[in-house]
């Protein structure tokens, strides 16, 4: 199972640009894709198991294993392809 992990902040305004764009996209393109949306204030445990030290970070996870991580400065292009890489499409 493939999962997108966004770890984003109510304060963190590139977060919330990106984030309609970059689900969007993954839904469109790879509807399989389990998205999970991560409030660093809400779950900080969650965020300190991660190593999640700047905002907006996206981690793909295939079977519950972390295969790449993007952080602060990356494109929703950059996370398509990584994603088409890892499921096999």
């Amino acid at each position: 199972m493939v999962e997108l992990l966004y770890f984003t902040g109510k304060n963190c305004g590139v977060c919330q640009v990106l984030k309609p764009k970059l689900l969007e996209a993954v839904r469109e393109n790879f509807p399989e894709v389990n998205i999970r949306v991560v409030d660093v204030e809400e779950e900080p445990e969650l965020v300190g198991q991660s190593m999640v030290f700047t905002l907006p970070v996206v981690i793909l996870k295939l079977d519950d294993k972390e295969m790449f991580r993007f952080a602060r400065s990356f494109s929703v292009y950059q996370v398509l392809e990584k994603l088409k890489q890892i499921s096999g499409t």
